[in-house]
């Protein structure tokens, strides 16, 4: 039932953040930054969930300098309605350092429960 209730409220989420985007379909969002040790880029979005972004900005490191823990802003043109979310980005920028310690441990359970692993050393 708890894993129901992340479903939704991430589907919520994402029909929102859908219907709220710009005439091009793209729009920005903020958020904090999580690697995952597979090499996937994670943004989470104020507590309500994250996201993995796949790059089409045009820059291969484009994640290269981040942190886990930094707040950045991206562009976007939807989500796809999973847990967690999906999305193609077309642009990243820092925002504020921060540190592992800035990532929700609710979250951060919630994707070790399904299997993704971190290294949240600094």
């Amino acid at each position: 039932m708890k894993k129901l209730l992340v479903y939704f409220s991430l589907f919520i989420f994402s029909m929102i953040l859908f219907v709220g985007c710009s005439e091009n379909n793209k729009t920005s969002m903020t958020g904090i930054y999580l690697r995952s040790t597979n090499g996937s880029n994670i943004i989470i979005v104020d507590n309500n969930g994250p996201i993995v972004m796949s790059n089409e900005t045009g820059s291969e490191n484009v994640f290269d300098d981040l942190e886990n823990g930094d707040k950045i802003e991206v562009t976007y043109d939807a989500i796809m309605e999973t847990y967690p979310g999906r999305t193609t980005i077309y642009s990243c920028k820092l925002i504020e350092k921060g540190s592992a310690k800035d990532i929700p441990k609710d979250i951060l359970d919630k994707l070790e429960e399904m299997g993704w692993t971190f290294d949240l050393s600094e």
